[in-house]
């Protein structure tokens, strides 16, 4: 019962990651968090990517030491 638990979580984790990181890309394809002239992304734009860029490789990461301890 606790393996299917931390399934679950991982997955929510999973989700929430790459859903940050798909609505930053999609505010900078509207332009939003952004200068007209292409200057740097605004405050919350970036932490939103650097968020979920880390919610995404936390759960990778984990995946991994589990894949490699099973050997």
């Amino acid at each position: 019962m606790l393996g299917q638990w931390e399934w679950n979580r991982r997955t929510a984790i999973l989700v929430v990651g790459a859903s940050m990181l798909a609505l930053c890309i999609a505010a900078r394809r509207l332009g939003l968090g952004v200068d007209g002239d292409g200057g740097p992304p605004a405050l919350w734009l970036a932490l939103l990517f650097v968020v979920g860029a880390s919610l995404v490789l936390i759960v990778l990461i984990q995946r991994l030491i589990e894949i490699l301890t099973k050997r």
